[in-house]
């Protein structure tokens, strides 16, 4: 959590935050409450007549059904029994979240699944990584491509993208993506908890902050863990009518690709919706059918070294707004040729050089890749299960019936 920010509004300024409170309320239409203040330390009076306070104010409410926060200054000045209140713009606009542990505040999401359940028959949770993730933009999208979410509508469900950041970030990413249905962030993993105590589902969390260019790592949030993908079915009963995890390991690049499918979740939820109410939930999908089999760990590797000119590692990820997936597409080709060049550069050393040129320079090569390629591997392997401290669950199977 930000040191700079604090939770408890100190006493020496709850009139002036009520007071910018109510006033932005006022102005957006959308009621807020004061959910954090900025480095309240600085944020002193102004030494002249009129007593001007300038504050920073993490602000919390509720937009057209989505959860929003916001970072807002304002400067305040006492008139009679209380505030002329005057917003301060930033000259840069903040794209990332403004507090992650605020966004929402904690216990928001306590209560969360009861709520959506009464207000639809059956809901379908899709569990991914992030906005930064582009094998979850195409897992998301691919319910709406294929009519699927229409399917789910029409039979009283509704799906939900769910994601372990801060709720800015979901909301970015259901509008850069364009999904057809809400997305939410769940920082404190309360929405994960709350399955996992009722014995639906649990997931794997990826410990781990991938070392992203500066433009992605700008925007990168995942307070307590990356959720590792995974998709729950369950009605209104609270019976479980899918389940499905994803078990990190070397073949799906320890989480990072091999998802269900659509068209599979939404076949098994409806021979589920079509059984008796007193059947039983159903079991961990274990066979599932996956959009991806497996890549070979080496061969993965050799595309992000080749991503960053085979110097180091580049992932493929979603560095900016507006960026496309016909762009992430166009990296991984250009990657690809890059290794086909690679390969018949070193062909062509082996055959044009003497060994004791072309040895030593490949040696120096491996030995500037090869840490690299350790801390890849080893960073993989940091997940545990949901409500465990280490990882050693990641070779148990669900226990889950």
């Amino acid at each position: 959590m930000n040191t700079n920010i604090v939770q408890e509004i100190p006493e020496s300024f709850l009139k002036e935050a009520e007071a910018a409170r109510a006033w932005f309320s006022e102005r957006e239409g959308i009621e807020f409450k004061v959910t954090g203040i900025v480095k309240p330390e600085k944020a002193t009076v102004q030494e002249i007549p009129t007593g001007t306070r300038e504050i920073q104010l993490i602000l919390c409410g509720n937009q057209e059904g989505h959860d929003l926060c916001l970072r807002e200054r304002f400067e305040l000045t006492p008139f009679r029994d209380s505030f002329e209140v005057r917003h301060l713009y930033d000259t840069q606009p903040i794209s990332a979240s403004p507090a992650p542990l605020l966004d929402p505040p904690k216990g928001t999401r306590t209560g969360w699944i009861d709520t959506v359940l009464a207000k639809h028959e059956f809901i379908v949770l899709v569990f991914y990584r992030g906005f930064w993730c582009p094998p979850c933009r195409l897992e998301l999208l691919s319910y709406q491509k294929n009519g699927i979410i229409n399917d789910i509508r029409k039979a009283g469900g509704e799906i939900y993208g769910i994601t372990s950041e801060p709720h800015t970030l979901a909301e970015n990413a259901h509008k850069e993506w364009r999904t057809d249905f809400n997305h939410i962030g769940d920082p404190h993993h309360e929405i994960l908890a709350d399955i996992h105590n009722r014995g639906w589902l649990s997931l794997f969390i990826w410990n781990y902050v991938p070392s992203f260019r500066k433009e992605v790592s700008q925007s990168l949030s995942h307070p307590k863990g990356i959720y590792q993908p995974g998709v729950l079915g369950v009605n209104r009963e609270g019976r479980v009518l899918y389940r499905w995890r994803s078990v990190p390991s070397n073949q799906n690049i320890g989480g990072a690709i091999s998802r269900v499918t659509a068209l599979h979740v939404w076949n098994k939820v409806k021979e589920a919706i079509l059984k008796p109410s007193e059947t039983p939930d159903s079991p961990l999908d274990q066979e599932a059918e996956l959009d991806i089999k497996s890549i070979p760990f080496p061969f993965f590797l050799l595309i992000l070294f080749a991503n960053g000119w085979f110097i180091r590692p580049n992932y493929f990820v979603m560095s900016a707004k507006g960026q496309s997936l016909k762009q992430i597409n166009t990296q991984i080709r250009v990657a690809l040729r890059r290794v086909a060049l690679f390969i018949i550069f070193w062909i062509s050393f082996i055959i044009l050089l003497p060994i004791w040129v072309t040895v030593p320079l490949f040696l120096v090569w491996g030995m500037i890749v090869a840490p690299q390629s350790f801390k890849l591997y080893k960073s993989i392997q940091l997940n545990n299960e949901f409500g465990e401290t280490n990882n050693k669950s990641i070779c148990k199977q669900s226990h889950l019936n």
